[in-house]
């Protein structure tokens, strides 16, 4: 992640303090000089919250670019102090001198050395409160996605090893390699075995890993493609279409798995139609497009597999997962993954 985002809630924490600090200022002008002053009521203490948001705004871009993007301290320090002097100056000038005279006294104001140290300590006093109440928010909001993953992990490992001694699907396989020994060739059942086996034994070997490289995937769900295939006798149809590289992406672990298989759980087989389905690589993202079958026979199509997907995603990055979807197609746009170090 190489930005800082301020989402709803850290707005209304902002907007909620800055009315108590208006309301609290103001308060306090008024019980020490006992008079109404529209002046400071409706410029000044305004005019210190606007300081507060521009500092703030630039605390989070000196961090999101000299300690996220370049990591580098001395800018962090030397960019921070010098943004810090120089609004915190501005600001000063314009509630000292400005506003109550019209003009600025230059012949009043200290040395150089003695500006910039109080317009950083000012710069720090003014924005010390709302920076510890966004930060510690956004630290909160961390540990709880965090938490939020975790268990999402735990529940997807479940899923897996659920999946993995499934008696159902391991049923309906035997029972497709059982019909097989009838009508095909001893090849054919060979590769169905096989693949199912390479089935298993990848999601035995990637059950801990969140993210898997894309030509592992492409590799599993191919495998999983032939069973599917074999045992419905051409009632649904796979194609992977390569419309760019895909080497060195990433993808949630399972992410191909579950969109495949949420196809074949919301799309009855039916003679006349042949549930077709693309899988287009694309420079960022996998879009999986595929017909529909008789929909008044199917239930909701986004099911607990794909809201799981979608929540992990949210997790993990900024993308998320997005879905398109008529009365003839269902499409599922997953975003790649690019895995910094």
């Amino acid at each position: 992640m190489n930005s800082i985002k301020f989402n709803k809630t850290d707005y209304q924490l902002l907007a909620v303090y800055f009315l108590v600090y208006w309301g609290w200022n103001g308060f306090g002008h008024f019980y020490d000089t006992n008079t109404f002053s529209y002046t400071e009521y409706f410029i000044g203490i305004p005019l210190r919250i606007i300081q507060m948001i521009v500092l703030l705004w630039f605390i989070k871009w000196v961090i999101e670019t000299f300690l996220i993007k370049f990591k580098s301290y001395i800018g962090l320090f030397g960019i921070g102090i010098s943004g810090l002097s120089a609004i915190g100056f501005f600001f000063f000038l314009l509630n000292k001198y400005y506003i109550p005279f019209g003009y600025i006294k230059w012949a009043e104001l200290p040395s150089v050395g003695k500006t910039i140290l109080f317009n950083v300590e000012d710069s720090i006093i003014n924005v010390s409160i709302p920076l510890v109440l966004v930060f510690g928010k956004k630290y909160y909001d961390y540990r709880e996605d965090q938490l939020n993953r975790i268990n999402l992990q735990k529940e997807l490992e479940l899923k897996v090893l659920r999946a993995q001694y499934d008696p159902h699907f391991l049923y309906n396989n035997l029972n497709t390699i059982d019909a097989l020994v009838d009508y095909s060739s001893k090849e054919t059942i060979k590769k169905y075995i096989s693949n199912l086996a390479a089935l298993y034994r990848y999601l035995i070997h990637t059950k801990d890993e969140e993210v898997v490289l894309l030509e592992e995937e492409l590799s599993l769900i191919n495998k999983y493609f032939f069973l599917i295939e074999t045992r419905f006798e051409g009632d649904y149809s796979f194609e992977i279409l390569r419309n760019t590289s895909h080497k060195n992406k990433y993808i949630l672990n399972g992410a191909l798995l579950t969109s495949v298989e949420n196809i074949i759980k919301h799309n009855a087989v039916d003679n006349e139609i042949i549930i077709t389905t693309q899988i287009h690589i694309e420079k960022d993202k996998i879009r999986i497009e595929n017909n529909k079958s008789n929909t008044d026979n199917i239930k909701e199509s986004l099911g607990t597999g794909l809201r799981n997907l979608k929540k992990r995603h949210e997790l993990l990055g900024d993308k998320t997962i997005e879905i398109i979807e008529d009365e003839q197609k269902f499409i599922l746009e997953i975003p790649l993954l690019n895995v910094i170090d």
